[in-house]
């Protein structure tokens, strides 16, 4: 990789594009001040930038960081169950952003990052890698074929990366030169202290691990686990250290094989100054029969844990790949939300109500709702039934003589299962024009022989013998997406298309 040339453009546009609702770090510069002086500073701070690069050294503000402890389950009480997100100097996190967009440039040319990883890059997303899953296991099970899948949890991932093994792999890539020995200072000598309510904690230093809530910190972590997926045999799914190994299951010698992979899995995280919590790791298995093939798999001397349902990207999977357990969820969760939003929004405006209710309601239940769409009736009606509430709280009319239906109308309101059609739809318009990270051949085929009343990019229809896999992502779209006219398919950007296809189903 060459050595880094900061552009002065490139700095005054970084500037321009800082949020000044977020906190500076220990150097107490505001973004405001830097965002609006973003004309006066960009020359200084390219020529700070630069220099750092070429001496491979950091002001010290840059390498200091308070944490700032964000809560995520149990109890409040045990330190363990929060996440040290780290508050860095913002320029520091502005030059990290050249270096950042760079490494990835070199990363992504010479494809050294594995295809299989789908955190933190451009065209993945939880959503990418939900899709090829879903479409791995939903095959598996039409044909009647067993699938065991293990869902891994990294202990504290971020935090125990060595730094000698991570700068290692970093000169293996060819990320070498100033660039390596920026990074070997960023790593390795910074110090950091709790910041709780305006109260520090004394300073310590950071012997390993990847700072959270810096710019860099995700990329270095996906350098530091790219070649997990090479030592197993079966197949991985990584976002992140969110990982997932399952394996088809035709006989007792497959179990094996995912057993060993899992034996692999434990050498390569202790080569790696890494471990599993293994009693955060869990096994689920996926089939049609009442009683799959058990078989009791082990990681680091702990026998998983067999689950009917498990918590994954923000979804809920469920052995019988039927979506009721995660409908129930989100359902509750956004029924919680609007109640909350009625005790305290009851004298606001009907706009702010209708602001609210998208941003903090539905886009609950629209998350991933590609992957999850509900087929059966009762689930669909659960849906449904959240956004007539939320009609009469915007509205606030609550009479039972009033007609919900005409209130959505006013409101411009699309029922929520067209939203997700065209969400389906969109998304399948961006694997075909190679706009998402999910190869259209990985998928489906095209249509070589197509008929007067097809439009060119035809796709073959799926054979399905289950209602679950008929009415997934994939098989579902297809049908849809074939019945599309040619005007709506032939759209030139993804946008266009969107319009098009909410105009069409009007």
């Amino acid at each position: 990789m060459s050595d880094i040339k900061v552009r002065l453009d490139g700095v005054k546009k970084l500037l321009g594009k800082l949020g000044t609702h977020k906190a500076s770090g220990p150097d107490n510069i505001p973004n405001m001040m830097l965002k609006n002086c973003a004309e006066e500073l960009a020359p200084v701070l390219t020529n700070i930038f630069q220099q750092s690069l070429d001496t491979g050294t950091l002001p010290k503000d840059w390498r200091n960081a308070n944490i700032s402890p964000v809560f995520k389950k149990g109890n409040k009480h045990v330190a363990s169950n929060y996440r040290p997100v780290s508050l860095t100097s913002v320029c520091c996190k502005t030059l990290e952003h050249i270096i950042c967009s760079n490494i990835l440039k070199h990363l992504e040319q010479l494809h050294i990052l594995s295809s299989l990883q789908h955190g933190f890059r451009s065209g993945h997303s939880c959503e990418s890698q939900l899709i090829v899953t879903m479409h791995d296991v939903l095959q598996t099970y039409d044909h009647r074929i067993q699938t065991d899948m293990v869902i891994l949890d990294f202990s504290k991932a971020f935090d125990t990366v060595p730094h000698r093994k991570l700068l290692y792999k970093l000169d293996n890539y060819g990320i070498s030169g100033t660039t390596h020995t920026w990074i070997s200072t960023f790593l390795t000598q910074r110090e950091q202290r709790v910041v709780i309510e305006g109260e520090a904690s004394s300073s310590c230093t950071v012997d390993s691990g990847v700072p959270q809530g810096t710019v860099l910190g995700p990329l270095l972590f996906l350098c530091h686990i790219n070649d997990l997926p090479k030592c197993v045999t079966s197949q991985v799914r990584l976002f992140a250290d969110d990982c997932l190994l399952y394996r088809p299951i035709k006989c007792i010698d497959d179990q094996i094989k995912l057993q060993q992979d899992l034996e692999s899995l434990e050498l390569w995280a202790l080569d790696l100054g890494m471990r599993f919590n293994a009693s955060k790791c869990y096994l689920m298995s996926i089939a049609r029969s009442k009683h799959p093939h058990q078989f009791r798999y082990t990681l680091d001397n702990h026998i998983l844990e067999h689950v009917h349902d498990n918590p994954y990207l923000g979804i809920t999977l469920s052995d019988s790949l039927k979506w009721s357990t995660h409908i129930n969820k989100i359902t509750n969760r956004a029924n919680s939300i609007l109640g909350f939003l009625r005790r305290n929004l009851k004298y606001c405006s009907k706009s702010l109500k209708e602001t609210a209710y998208i941003s903090l309601v539905r886009s609950i239940l629209d998350y991933a709702s590609v992957v999850w769409d509900p087929y059966q009736r009762k689930d669909v009606d659960q849906l449904e039934g959240i956004q007539r509430r939320a009609a009469r709280f915007v509205c606030n009319d609550y009479s039972r003589y009033s007609s919900v239906s005409k209130m959505m109308e006013k409101l411009k309101w699309r029922p929520l299962a067209d939203r997700r059609r065209d969400l389906r739809l969109v998304l399948l318009y961006k694997i075909v024009h190679d706009l998402v990270a999910i190869p259209a051949d990985s998928l489906f085929e095209y249509n070589t022989r197509s008929s007067r009343t097809q439009h060119s990019k035809s796709i073959k229809v799926f054979s399905c013998n289950t209602e679950a896999f008929k009415n997934s992502f994939v098989p579902a779209t297809i049908k849809e997406w074939n019945k599309l006219p040619s005007d709506v398919i032939n759209s030139k950007t993804a946008d266009q298309f969107k319009a098009a296809i909410a105009a069409y189903s009007d």
